[in-house]
């Protein structure tokens, strides 16, 4: 039987940092993973990066501090948040996105291409391409020079022993288990059971998101805490097209993208927040609508990824005008001129009739990942209901609970990843320390 100082189940974004937060204190890791050429919910995201007090924020003169993401934090999500989870990711993000930049060696940046719902500051980080699966490879770059990690694909994980783990391919010994095998957003059941409101939501995130270490851990006793939670996208295609379902990314509302129902009516104040926004989404007629803004908006969004990709697709139509819109949606175009035209009727923050020409895709509302998980302390322990630790048991990213409180209104963009890396970077390092 092999044998390693840290066995990390899960080679997603929280699991490929917590590999390399541990190979950097000297310990042997074996990265399992059940797949390395499926989706995951890092290769499918925009990848930004919640970070608060850095020094690309230093840079661009942006004032911010851990205390003020976290009291942006508390304005979402209310007081459901774990306080000690909470300081740990809205401190600990700052100091992983260091890890990734001069340890790791990735290319970051502070994206500024627009403002997101509830970020009081400019506090998005990311790699060149503002891209999830640039991300994602850029990381599995950065764990393939790392001569401590061993990458194991094609291993499943299928439990957890007093001293390693179970799996397709045998038993693997361990010091220490970090699990970072993603949430549950891809077990209808479990969705239906704990996020029954993004049931008929398209799940758009990682493709083995089954839940399985969450069950695991509560099988010895872990307290779990938020299942409720979750993040909705609104921007997605409800299409797929060439294999891929376009995503449209979370910051054209910010940029004054409005939705309308089949009917060519507006039904909600767009930027309310693209978690919460899902619900209202799914609610209209076959939970869909047509998103349209102008060309401004369409320029700016070109900065991230997955718009980029979405485009190239062509799932984003230009039309001429509003006759032109009306007819390639099938809307009504006496309602549709009046909705663009306004007055907002819904307590938008900003409101700006839009004016041709017109760029526009049908939405529909998705679940790209859950936020509810096993209950961690600042090292990312596994606690149990008592507050003791489960001994040598970690856990980071979707199988931890993140920062975003009950339901859909306290998730804000970035703050997965601001979890996953976060816990991942202390998971990794406190179980290099045994």
């Amino acid at each position: 039987m092999q044998s390693f100082d840290v066995v990390v189940a899960g080679a997603g974004a929280a699991g490929m940092v917590a590999a390399l937060a541990a190979a950097n204190q000297g310990a042997r890791v074996a990265l399992l993973e059940r797949d390395l050429a499926a989706p995951t919910t890092l290769s499918v995201s925009g990848g930004l990066i919640s970070a608060a007090g850095t020094r690309w924020q230093a840079e661009a003169g942006e004032q911010d501090s851990p205390q003020q993401f976290a009291a942006d934090v508390r304005a979402k999500s209310g007081s459901a948040v774990d306080a000690v989870l909470l300081a740990a990711v809205t401190q600990g993000a700052a100091e992983a996105v260091d890890f990734l930049a001069d340890v790791a060696g990735l290319p970051i940046h502070l994206h500024t291409a627009s403002r997101w719902p509830g970020h009081s500051a400019t506090r998005l980080h990311a790699t060149p391409a503002e891209s999830g699966a640039e991300l994602q490879a850029l990381l599995r770059q950065a764990v393939a020079r790392q001569p401590r990690i061993l990458v194991r694909d094609g291993v499943v994980v299928t439990g957890l022993r007093a001293a390693g783990v179970s799996t397709s391919a045998g038993e693997i010994g361990a010091g220490a288990i970090v699990l970072a095998t993603g949430g549950f957003g891809g077990a209808p059941e479990l969705v239906a059971r704990h996020c029954p409101e993004a049931a008929r939501a398209v799940h758009v995130g990682g493709s083995h998101a089954d839940g399985a270490g969450i069950g695991w851990a509560a099988a010895l006793g872990a307290e779990l805490l938020c299942m409720d939670a979750y993040q909705g996208q609104p921007h997605v295609s409800p299409h797929v097209i060439a294999g891929v379902r376009p995503r449209f990314g979370a910051a054209l509302p910010a940029l004054g993208a409005v939705l309308v129902n089949r009917l060519g009516q507006r039904f909600v104040a767009e930027d309310i927040g693209p978690s919460e926004l899902t619900a209202h989404l799914l609610a209209q007629s076959e939970g869909r609508a047509v998103e349209i803004w102008g060309e401004a908006a369409q320029q700016a969004a070109l900065a991230g990824g997955p718009f980029r990709r979405a485009v190239e697709l062509g799932a984003v139509a230009r039309c001429a005008d509003l006759a032109e819109l009306a007819a390639r949606f099938g809307l009504p175009e006496v309602a549709l001129a009046a909705s663009l035209a306004g007055p907002d009727g819904f307590g938008r923050r900003r409101w700006d009739p839009l004016v041709a020409p017109f760029y526009a895709a049908e939405v529909t509302g998705a679940l790209a990942h859950t936020q509810g998980g096993v209950r961690v302390d600042a090292d990312a322990r596994v606690l149990r209901a008592d507050g003791s630790a489960i001994p040598n048991l970690f856990a980071a990213g979707g199988v931890a609970c993140g920062i975003s409180g009950r339901g859909a209104a306290g998730y804000v963009p970035g703050n997965g990843l601001a979890q996953s890396f976060a816990l991942g970077l202390r998971a990794g390092r406190a179980a290099a320390r045994g």
